[in-house]
């Protein structure tokens, strides 16, 4: 059983996107962090077996999205996870293609939050561990535009 299963049965969808316990991916290179995208694949390739696939990476990123609260750790993992998405999709990797978009299904009030996260990384980006070794956070935006993402998510 992989760990997207196990975070499936045991009812722990938000936990494996943030990479806590069991689900932590260690970045390669060894710094420490979660490696969102290990996990993100992970899921995808539990889901890519499914009968509706997209709906139900819809289903728990909504679970996941709707456990977060405004701190820089869960505005962190928002912004990665959100990264993850769009890469893989533009790579048309798994079942994901241009023609759909995640951002696409959410409600008004999900993409709230998602904003509301996204202005507060902007503001508090310091706070993320290591963020000092990192590529300033409207620079790293720009990677997930390049891949496709056509909405201004800190404007939601």
């Amino acid at each position: 059983m992989g760990k997207f299963e196990q975070a499936v049965n045991n009812n722990e969808i938000t936990a494996y996107f943030k990479g806590e316990g069991d689900y932590f991916s260690p970045e390669e290179g060894n710094m420490g962090y979660h490696n969102e995208i290990l996990n993100f694949i992970g899921m995808m390739s539990y889901l890519e077996n499914k009968e509706h696939p997209y709906q139900l990476l819809v289903k728990y990123f909504r679970l996941y999205l709707n456990s977060l609260k405004e701190d820089a750790l869960d505005a962190w993992s928002l912004f990665n996870n959100i990264a993850c998405y769009y890469y893989l999709r533009k790579k048309n990797r798994f079942f994901l293609t241009e023609n759909e978009d995640l951002i696409d299904e959410l409600t008004a009030e999900e993409k709230k939050k998602i904003g509301v996260l996204y202005r507060y990384l902007k503001e508090n980006f310091d706070k993320v561990p290591g963020s000092a070794q990192m590529f300033p956070i409207k620079k790293q935006f720009g990677f997930t535009r390049k891949n496709g993402c056509r909405y201004d998510l800190f404007s939601f």
